[in-house]
């Protein structure tokens, strides 16, 4: 057997791609979400509130809160207060919602696709593509808003879309290649840090470039350039297979090519598995809540806890800390339980979903009930506790993904990123039909509703869902472990008879010399 050779070690090939990944994804998805709070600042809310006949109470520019104003401030209670951080296009929320959906349509497109890129070309060059498209779109993204309107700012992030299709594939597929199922909580606990960093770190930077002179066409250009240097990087130095690597030792290399299989993909049976399809619903439910708060989360930081574009940042960032530092202590700790044998790959999953689940639903009903604009402290303190909760989804059914058949990682990323991209596209649907105006009690029944598609994912994942490698992937994997021992085998002989070749080369290359010697 090969000896294990540690993941968190100086001189581990895996870390280091593990870690690059995770900036990757950083990049990408800053340079996707960062627009949800940069659209605060683009829009002029004092000119939408007018436009559409509201009488309202402006509140200029404030660094931290409203001080508790709540709600109407006339007597006859008509009186809408509208924070304004001094935008000058004139965007409605269907416009607004338009825009936020073009990036999931563009990868409703490519998703699925995506597999089969994958499969012929290397991950690394399809990753490369695909962040290219994402930079490109960044940059020209101030040039088209001002100058062509909302209207090419949504064609433009439909193609940014087509982008994204191929980033949690590509990124699947090259830790699947480069992971153990031992490690795989680990490793995608480290990946998707990149998610939390771009709004923790991510979102104060966005809130200071937008309130300085240079406005906020500065979080675009410093998004782009960001990801350029990425780019760059993960050109000359990653790879997409331990087997490709150059400078890596000798030890790592054995371990890793020891765990590597490829077999023909049997989609029926992928298609038809309840482990599979119980992941599936979640990533549909899972991805239209957090794209919910991705997008919409600043929106109400502005419109019911009236916070201004500072507190805005520091608000929306500092959940994500939580979420960071929780994820990891999570899926570590998880990943040695499995290790000692104290928890099954299929409990440690289903228990880290349940606690997901569960703890995020019981967050957003005290969301729900208990916090307004007078209580802001409150409400951050709730949202720390949600996104604690929702950073054990990585050790739940993300792992789930990658466990169940792992050589077919790539093929099920894809299908998986489809349900996902249809769960991100229905945000803004889901968005627009409970958010109009985007007053408490409609934020209230945007709680609710996701609190019950929590438990109701949560629950048919813990009936039907699975961390072990299933009995159709062993099949397949018995079939290409005895075509490797055949291989073995056919190498030992064509060694045994070249051995004797070289016997009998050397017997005769001996009687050459004693014959000339002779002579």
């Amino acid at each position: 057997m090969t000896k294990k050779f540690p993941l968190f070690h100086p001189f581990s090939r895996r870390l280091h791609i593990i870690l690059l990944c995770m900036v990757g994804f950083f990049c990408t998805t800053f340079m996707r979400i960062h627009f949800a709070l940069t659209m605060t600042c683009m829009v002029n809310s004092t000119a939408l509130a007018v436009k559409n006949d509201q009488n309202i109470s402006l509140i200029e520019e404030i660094d931290l809160v409203s001080n508790g104003q709540c709600g109407a401030a006339s007597e006859d209670g008509h009186q809408k207060i509208v924070v304004d951080y001094g935008g000058e296009l004139i965007w409605n929320s269907y416009e607004q919602n338009l825009i936020f959906s073009g990036t999931f349509w563009g990868s409703l497109i490519t998703v699925l696709p995506s597999m089969f890129f994958i499969e012929r070309f290397s991950a690394r060059h399809v990753l490369q593509m695909s962040v290219a498209v994402y930079i490109l779109i960044t940059l020209i993204t101030p040039f088209l808003a001002t100058n062509f309107g909302y209207f090419a700012v949504f064609v433009a992030r439909v193609g940014m879309g087509l982008g994204e299709g191929f980033i949690i594939p590509t990124n699947n597929a090259i830790i699947g290649n480069w992971f153990p199922s031992s490690e795989k909580s680990t490793a995608l606990s480290i990946f998707t840090l990149g998610n939390q960093i771009a709004s923790a770190g991510g979102s104060p930077v966005i809130a200071a470039l937008c309130a300085s002179d240079l406005g906020w066409p500065a979080t675009f250009y410093f998004a782009g350039i960001f990801g350029t240097i990425w780019s760059i990087i993960w050109y000359f130095t990653a790879s997409s297979h331990p087997s490709k690597v150059k400078v890596m030792t000798k030890k790592e290399r054995e371990y890793l090519l020891a765990n590597v299989k490829s077999t023909s993909i049997p989609y029926i049976k992928i298609l038809t598995s309840p482990a599979f399809l119980a992941q599936l619903q979640c990533q549909f439910f899972v991805n239209l809540i957090m794209t919910m708060f991705q997008i919409y989360l600043p929106a109400y930081f502005k419109e019911v806890l009236h916070l201004g574009v500072i507190a805005n940042g520091t608000f929306t960032s500092i959940p994500n800390i939580f979420n960071m530092i929780f994820k990891i202590f999570w899926g570590i700790g998880i990943d040695k339980f499995k290790e000692k044998n104290i928890l099954s790959n299929t409990t440690a999953v289903k228990l880290s979903h349940g606690f997901a689940s569960y703890g995020s639903a019981f967050s957003l009903f005290l969301l729900a009930f208990f916090v307004d604009c007078s209580n802001p402290t409150t409400g951050l303190v709730i949202f720390c506790m949600m996104y604690c909760s929702m950073g054990t989804f990585v050790s739940g059914f993300y792992t789930s993904l990658l466990s169940l058949a792992p050589q077919y990682t790539a093929t099920m990323s894809a299908i998986s990123m489809f349900c996902a991209m249809i769960g991100r596209l229905s945000t803004p649907a889901f968005a627009s039909i409970l958010r109009k105006e985007g007053t408490a009690s409609e934020w209230q029944n945007i709680f609710i509703g996701l609190a019950l598609a929590h438990i109701a994912s949560g629950s048919i994942f813990l009936i039907f869902g699975s961390g072990d490698l299933q009995e159709w992937a062993k099949i397949d994997e018995n079939v290409t472990e005895l075509k490797s021992e055949k291989e073995k085998l056919k190498e030992a002989e064509e060694g045994v008879v070249m051995e004797e070749e070289d016997v009998r080369n050397e017997r005769l290359a001996t009687l050459v010399k004693e014959d000339s010697l002779c002579l």
